[in-house]
């Protein structure tokens, strides 16, 4: 079922001044995509793409849960039914390592994305050699959401308490003590319920210069998590999950409890997905509209930053017609540009370049998350690049929740984490090298 927004797509072309050059005559198309709260702010751009060349693309919308069954269905059978899907990224690597897309450069000989988009860990690009994605891999699909992680911060609680952005997890710890100390507001929120602690530690874990695991060859993998720098990682999560800064009950705050603390100023800093940005700026939805800022989420040891990529990348599959995967990376190319991605941002969406901070909307307050935005999303890691992703972050969840509400140490939570990681990938082909228990 197509879903329009006239009504935005209007204002955008009110605003569109000079635009790119149109995209030609081209089929229609069919794009298979979640419900989402940036939704209408996509459907904004298709209206205008629409209105500036003529062609059609029609948004199958699916509840999130329900997408993945489709875009599988679909990619399976001898005639597609759709010529775009929209694949988050925790199933990348099923899509990418089924050989169900097709390279963008086999219908466009030569092609690559334009300058200025992101590609959050090379995952644009698969090498099927090494089962993993790589910037020397065939480049797959084009983002189309860049939702990344962001440290928020309440600006005017800082402001009242002379705290300074923290450039380090010790100061992000200081500054929630300093808030909890001082204010009626936690000073930090973790998101440590099963279904979104892994999500939520990978930056602590690739700051500290770790990892979940490593491909090192062609089926090959090295476990990196029950190591000294997934143990910092581990502890500093853990501190930032502790009674002196944390709500209570901490391992069942998930994204929407989070969001709510952030909201009813209950709590004053978070590190939660930009995409919860407009929530937080509402007036009719939050306490705090006006008040919070974001900034780049803090560096380990040894300076490293890591966010955690949680985007979304349309690809094109196999099994359409040659002249419907033209139309559809058409209408990909189109969506790249800078002056379309100044006005998805207006419209309400996540963009996917890192260089609009230096643009006329940058310098605007209400888009004042622009400038971390971009840094983070330059900064976003793939934790689980391969296809058995989702299972193995179910794996190691139930280790890591444990370890916040206390039922096993972090040494004992890191082994067994690391140990159910090892035997998701051996089942799913990979020779493993483990490391020595903690």
């Amino acid at each position: 079922m197509k879903t329009t927004s006239r009504s935005i797509a209007a204002i955008l072309m009110a605003l569109a001044g000079a635009l790119p050059a149109g995209a030609g005559d081209q089929p229609d198309i069919t794009m298979a995509i979640n419900q989402s709260p940036w939704l209408d702010s996509f459907v904004a751009m298709v209206d205008l793409y629409e209105e500036e060349t003529g062609n059609v693309v029609k948004l199958d919308v699916n509840p999130f849960g329900g997408l993945l069954e489709k875009i599988r269905n679909s990619v399976r059978s001898a005639k597609g039914s759709y010529d775009l899907v929209n694949v988050n990224s925790l199933w990348l690597s099923e899509i990418y390592s089924g050989g169900f897309l097709v390279p963008l450069t086999d219908i466009r000989d030569g092609y690559t994305l334009q300058d200025g988009i992101l590609t959050y860990g090379a995952t644009t690009n698969w090498d099927p050699a090494v089962g993993s994605f790589s910037p020397d891999g065939a480049l797959m699909g084009v983002p189309v959401n860049g939702n990344v992680q962001v440290l928020y911060y309440n600006q005017s609680v800082y402001d009242d308490l002379g705290l300074s952005v923290p450039a380090t997890w010790e100061e992000l710890h200081s500054n929630a003590r300093a808030i909890a100390e001082a204010t009626d507001s936690y000073g930090f929120v973790p998101r440590a319920a099963r279904d979104s602690i892994v999500y939520n530690f990978t930056p602590y874990l690739f700051s500290h210069d770790a990892a979940f695991f490593r491909v090192t060859g062609p089926g090959q993998a090295e476990i990196a998590l029950n190591t000294a720098g997934g143990l910092a990682a581990l502890n500093a999560y853990l501190k930032m999950s502790g009674e002196d800064v944390a709500p209570p009950n901490p391992g069942a705050i998930a994204q929407g409890e989070l969001i709510q603390l952030l909201s009813t100023g209950k709590a004053a800093q978070a590190i939660a997905v930009i995409a919860a940005w407009g929530a937080l700026e509402n007036p009719n939805e939050s306490r705090v509209a006006g008040k919070m800022s974001a900034a780049l989420i803090p560096a380990g040891p040894g300076g490293t930053h890591a966010s955690s990529a949680g985007h979304w990348v349309a690809g094109i599959p196999k099994n359409v017609p040659a002249e419907r995967q033209a139309a559809a990376l058409a209408f990909l190319d189109w969506f790249q540009s800078q002056d379309l991605q100044v006005k998805y941002v207006e419209a309400g969406g996540v963009p996917v370049r890192g260089d609009l901070a230096g643009t006329a909307l940058g310098a605007e307050n209400a888009y004042r998350f622009l400038e971390a935005y971009s840094a983070n999303a330059g900064n976003a890691v793939m934790g689980l690049p391969f296809a058995a992703a989702a299972e193995a972050s179910d794996a190691m969840a139930l280790h890591f929740n444990r370890a916040v509400i206390g039922e096993e140490s972090p040494e004992t939570a890191l082994n067994a984490a690391a140990e159910a990681l090892a035997g998701v990938l051996e089942r799913n082909g990979f020779t493993v090298t483990r490391q020595p228990e903690l």
